[in-house]
């Protein structure tokens, strides 16, 4: 048996993406760079979003759901990571996020695309600089077992590395995002509202 009684009383308990994102929103947010496996982040109680998503995609395959990612690529900010479900035919995601407006989409979007662009206008460094600059298709986690992401017990930071040699799609070329106006002096702050500082990437 891949989970042991404890974590599956808590897999059981999180059957929809909504209590998963319940659940993943109240993990404490964790600045370090080093990446935790789902059982380390359940023994802890802390994530970023990397990890968060690696949760995320075992709770859902432990109900049904295929483990995925969507690597969201950005220039002159953090990268970040979100957990890809279809429901009833549309995409929603679920995210772990040190900021406001990162965090989960409702499953009413058409294409992974349309998912991705939800976070657009809101993805944005602590200058308010949007950053955005490209984006992965769902990435299988089972061509990735092979780190036994599930459980290790091993920093998993070159896993998340790995992601990057995925095809990426690109939104908009570095000089075109730079083109863009800064966003709203009130958006960047709601947007940065209570976030954890030392896991920001500083411009």
């Amino acid at each position: 048996m891949m989970w042991n009684n404890s974590e599956l009383k808590i897999f059981k308990k999180l059957n929809t993406p909504f209590k998963i994102q319940h659940y993943i929103n109240e993990l404490k947010y964790n600045p370090h760079s080093s990446a935790a496996s789902p059982r380390v982040v359940l023994e802890r109680g802390s994530a970023h979003c990397f990890e968060g998503a690696l949760l995320a995609a075992a709770l859902l395959e432990f109900h049904g759901h295929r483990p995925m990612l969507v690597d969201l690529i950005a220039f002159n900010d953090d990268d970040h990571v979100i957990t890809p479900y279809k429901m009833n035919g549309y995409w929603g995601a679920i995210s772990k996020t040190n900021t406001t407006t990162a965090g989960m989409r409702l499953p009413f979007y058409k294409t992974i695309r349309e998912l991705v662009m939800s976070y657009f206008d809101f993805y944005f460094n602590t200058k308010g600089e949007y950053s955005l600059l490209k984006y992965s298709k769902p990435i299988s986690l089972n061509r990735l077992n092979h780190f036994e992401w599930r459980t290790s017990q091993k920093d998993l930071i070159t896993m998340g590395y790995k992601l990057n040699d995925f095809p990426h799609i690109n939104i908009l070329s570095k000089k075109e995002l730079q083109k863009i106006p800064k966003a709203p002096n009130k958006v960047v702050k709601a947007t940065f509202y209570k976030s954890n500082p030392k896991g920001l990437y500083q411009p």
